[in-house]
Formats: C-alpha cells, sequence, structure tokens
C-alpha cells in the first residue's frame, strides 16, 4: 500500500501467530522519526488550552500536526488491534445522516473531532519508537495527573472562580449562553452545588475539565499510570514524592463525590493484584493490598465516604441516571443501526438522552453497531496486550480496565479517550515492534 508515495505497511496476525504484510513486515520496515512535540503539546499542555479556552480547536490543529508528519514520513505501520478503531470512526461519519440543526452539527463535529484526534494520536505513537520512548510518554501523562491534582486543590480553595478566556471574550453572548460552551470558554475551577435542603453548598473540583465528573474520569484512568511510574523509579526520593503526592491527591478526589470514578480505581486495582498474585509478585501484591485496605479505612473513618453518599440525600442523582438511561434504551431501539447523532433533549426528563455516561452516549448517537465496534476495540485491545505481564505494564493495563469499567457512569472527552488510546498505543508498540 502508499500513503502519498511512500510505502505503508499494515501488519496483520495469521492464524499461525506471524505477521505478515505481502512482501513487506515489521522487521523491515524502517523506523519512523517522528518529532516528540506534538504529543507533548497535546497531553501536556491540556491545562494550558483549558487555560486559553481554546479545548474545542485543540483537536482539529493537532490532527492537522500529527497527519502533515505521518504523511511526511516513511513506513507508516498501523499496528494490530488499530483497525477497529478506524472502521468505528467511519461509522460516526455515517452517522452525520440523522444529525438535524445547526447547534447538533457543530456538536456532531466536534465530538467526530475528537474521536479523530484518538485514531491520529495512537497512529503517530505507534510510529514515533524512537523519539517517544514509553518511558517519555508515561513521564507526560503522569505530568497531566500532576496538574490535574493540582488545580483540583487549587478549586478547594476557590471554588468561585471562573477564568476569563481570551476566545471567550471575542465570541458573542448568543453562543456563551450556552452552558456547555460557556464552561468551555469560561471555565470554572470547580462545580458548587446546593441541592435544596442541603446544609453547605458541594464543592466538586472540575478543572481543567468542564464538569466534575470529567476530573474523576480522567484521575481513575491516570492513577493506574501514575502506579506505572513509581514502579520504575530509580530515585528513591523521586518515587516517595510521587506516593506521597499520589495519597494526598484523595483529597481533591474526594470532594468531587464521583462513586464511579472510586468503582473504576477499585476495578483496577483489583485487576492489578489478581495480575501480581497470578505471576507471583506475592511483596508487590501484598502491598499493594495493605495500601488498599489502609486508603479504605482512611475513607471511612474520615467520613468521606459517608459524605460522598450523602449528597443522595439531598440530590436524587441515582433514581434519575436510572430514569435516563431507560428513556436512552428506549430511544436507541428507535435508531439501532445508525443512531441519532448526537444526543437530544427529551422534554419529560429535562435532559439530553445519550449525555450522561459515554456507553449511553455511544448506543444514542452511533447506534448499537457504533457501540460494538467501540467496544470491540478497547477489548480486543486489552486481550491483544494481556500477554505483557511485567510490572509496569501490568498497571498501564490497569488504566484500560478503569476506562472501560467507566463508560457506564460518565462521558469519556478527548482527554480521557487520547489517554486510552496512547497507554493502548504503547502497549500494542511493545508486543509488536520493541522485541523485535
Amino acid at each position: 500500500m502508499t500513503l502519498s508515495g511512500q510505502r505503508f505497511a499494515v501488519p496483520f496476525e495469521s492464524r499461525h501467530g506471524t505477521f505478515v504484510s505481502d512482501s513487506l513486515n515489521l522487521e523491515a520496515a524502517p523506523a519512523s522519526v517522528l518529532p516528540r512535540w506534538p504529543i507533548f503539546v497535546l497531553i501536556v499542555g491540556f491545562p494550558l488550552w483549558w487555560a486559553l479556552g481554546v479545548i474545542p480547536l485543540v483537536p482539529l490543529v493537532m490532527v492537522t500536526i500529527m497527519v502533515f508528519y505521518l504523511m511526511n514520513s516513511t513506513g507508516v505501520r498501523m499496528l494490530p488491534g488499530m483497525a477497529p478503531w478506524f472502521f468505528f470512526l467511519i461509522w460516526v461519519l455515517a452517522a452525520a445522516i440523522n444529525v438535524h440543526g445547526a447547534a447538533d452539527l457543530a456538536g456532531f463535529g466536534m465530538r467526530a473531532m475528537e474521536l479523530l484526534l484518538v485514531g491520529v494520536s495512537m497512529l503517530y505513537i505507534a510510529n514515533a519508537g524512537i523519539s517517544l520512548p514509553k518511558k517519555r510518554i508515561v513521564n507526560y501523562l503522569v505530568l497531566v495527573w500532576i496538574a490535574i491534582v493540582g488545580l483540583g486543590f487549587l478549586a478547594l480553595v476557590m471554588p468561585e472562580v471562573r477564568l476569563k478566556t481570551p476566545l471567550g471574550a471575542f465570541l458573542p453572548e448568543s453562543i456563551t449562553s450556552n452552558e456547555l460552551v460557556r464552561n468551555l470558554v469560561f471555565p470554572p475551577l470547580a462545580e458548587v452545588q446546593q441541592p435544596w435542603g442541603a446544609p453547605e453548598p458541594f464543592i466538586r473540583p472540575a478543572a481543567p475539565f468542564p464538569y466534575a465528573n470529567s476530573w474523576g474520569a480522567a484521575f481513575a484512568v491516570l492513577v493506574p499510570v501514575v502506579i506505572s511510574r513509581m514502579v520504575t523509579l530509580r530515585n528513591r526520593k523521586l518515587a516517595v514524592s510521587l506516593g506521597v503526592l499520589l495519597a494526598l491527591s484523595f483529597i481533591p478526589a474526594v470532594a468531587t463525590s464521583n462513586r464511579g470514578m472510586f468503582v473504576g480505581l477499585a476495578i483496577a486495582i483489583g485487576y492489578a493484584l489478581m495480575r501480581h498474585l497470578g505471576h507471583g509478585h506475592w511483596q508487590l501484591a501484598a502491598i499493594i493490598g495493605a495500601g488498599a485496605v489502609v486508603l479504605g479505612v482512611m475513607l471511612v473513618s474520615s467520613g468521606a465516604i459517608s459524605g460522598i453518599l450523602g449528597r443522595q440525600d439531598y440530590s436524587d442523582s441515582t433514581g434519575g441516571r436510572l430514569a435516563l438511561y431507560e428513556k436512552t434504551w428506549e430511544q436507541s431501539l428507535q435508531a439501532p443501526v445508525l443512531g441519532h447523532g448526537s444526543p437530544r433533549i427529551d422534554p419529560t426528563i429535562g435532559v439530553s438522552l445519550g449525555s450522561q455516561g459515554y456507553l449511553w452516549t455511544l448506543m444514542f448517537c452511533y447506534g448499537f453497531v457504533g457501540l460494538s465496534l467501540f467496544l470491540y476495540f478497547i477489548v480486543n485491545g486489552i486481550l491483544r496486550t494481556w500477554r505483557l505481564a511485567n510490572t509496569a505494564d501490568i498497571w498501564l493495563h490497569a488504566s484500560l480496565i478503569a476506562g472501560l469499567s467507566l463508560t457506564p457512569f460518565y462521558g469519556l472527552s478527548a482527554m480521557q479517550l487520547t489517554s486510552l488510546a496512547v497507554v493502548l498505543a504503547m502497549l500494542l508498540r511493545q508486543r509488536y515492534l520493541d522485541h523485535k
């Protein structure tokens, strides 16, 4: 195959476990020398883009830059396990036929660009092994996690602060009056909520995201990555410092009141524990188990768990979500193939169907086929990288497990999806290329 005049090697797994692509193979394909800065800017620069209010523009800019470099690179590879994402993208574009109205079309375009960014980022990392080794990429993800935690603490100190960004200053009020647009171009540090009857407001850190649930989803996806980096650090002081920050990070995490975040973390930690036990890492498994018990005791004894559950006394988010899920399921059955294209407001409950939980977003917007393609991509990627069994890789794998477990509860925006795709691309690259 060719790509802009260059050979394009597409390896695949044969039934005998070998990898072929006509006359080319992975060993023969030349290593790509792609610059590292686009991935650095995309991941580490995320808090800056948030502060500038240009998050909606980042996917288009970064996709253009990375595609330019890929088109001018030699031996571009699509690793096994990546193709399902691009089939999913094709299905998403087909779902545009059911989008009606300028506002819905704009929302559809923004979500589609985010998904395209995920695919291009994954392909870029697969071909940037020289400039972007695994440790460097993990460092980038750890840095953005540190920024997220730092902004979480800042939100607890200054919860009412809302940034005034350059982009927001240029947009007319008719556009910024939309709640989502307003939270993107005039981003708040926290969601401050005081349901009827609550004695005091709930301060839920959100920055650098529009909503606290997005903060919790990013936290759950990145904590396993942080642990993966900790276990590989040779500098003991740096490892201890990162461990202390990890412990302290649960202060803003608890403040978000995100039950789904803790479910995702518990599943990821339990998964990693079982993997370590299965490989005979008894000492490490004991440390993980003890740490999980200590954390659980601290959360219960400090009143953090009762505080999270106490929000239900004033706001029945569980009951509301169940009603929303039921409505979303019923409406999805009316467009099971291509979906509705974008979330739609339901006047009976006053909430947009397909807006709460990424699984439900996929089902409603892109139909059951789109949902199946997405789930196949994630599950297939997890199974393909199952064989990677060193300590650091187990925790990277746990990040994928955490992300998958969050899909019924939380939406996944560009940052969370890109983080998952980056982790999967690293693991696929390690399995299929790094051992050559």
